[in-house]
């Protein structure tokens, strides 16, 4: 592909060049046609003039072909430009190859911003995945010492009831305090 693309270009400047030596020389043979027209009018008058018009016409000449010359050199640069991608096979793209390529190598800021991407977003990803994982482990934590200390207060409440205070007094013995025996009154 590369080859027929390099063919094609060749062949392309070959029909340019000879474009222009066919106009070029038809137009050459003008332009000596009306130089000695004007040196035989001009040797008749004065010479001098006719050696300034010789340098004129020689700088127009030379600096036309140079601005051909130019556009020829940037037609054959637009076409290589267009082959950005190079050759695009299995072979060059498994090689590494196509990385190569003109394309490639102007994105290269650019895959370097999106790797940046990816690496922050994965790293976002397990950071978030950490925190959940830590909030779930909480969470379980949350609920056990919650249930420790419902089991608590229940124990406390059945602890503190006046008649398994009373056992506990029995218990022990060395109390003096005995459930009373007369009913609670009103002073007046």
């Amino acid at each position: 592909m590369k080859k027929e693309n390099q063919d094609t270009k060749k062949a392309m400047l070959r029909i340019v060049e000879d474009e222009e030596a066919t106009s070029g020389t038809s137009s050459l043979k003008k332009k000596q046609a009306e130089e000695t027209d004007a040196s035989s009018v001009a040797q008749s008058e004065e010479p001098e003039e006719s050696v300034v018009a010789k340098d004129e016409t020689e700088d127009t000449e030379t600096a036309t072909e140079a601005a051909d010359n130019e556009a020829i050199k940037r037609y054959v640069e637009d076409e290589e430009d267009e082959d950005e991608f190079g050759e695009i096979s299995l072979k060059s793209i498994l090689g590494g190859d196509i990385l190569q390529s003109k394309f490639f190598v102007r994105q290269v800021i650019f895959v370097l911003f999106v790797v940046a991407l990816m690496l922050a977003y994965t790293a976002n990803r397990y950071n978030s995945q950490q925190e959940i994982i830590t909030i779930d482990s909480l969470k379980l934590k949350l609920q056990e010492e919650r249930y420790n200390v419902l089991t608590q207060s229940s124990e406390l409440l059945n602890l503190s009831r006046q008649s398994n205070i009373e056992v506990k007094l029995k218990e022990n013995g060395d109390s003096a305090l005995v459930n009373p025996t007369t009913p609670p009154f009103e002073v007046k």
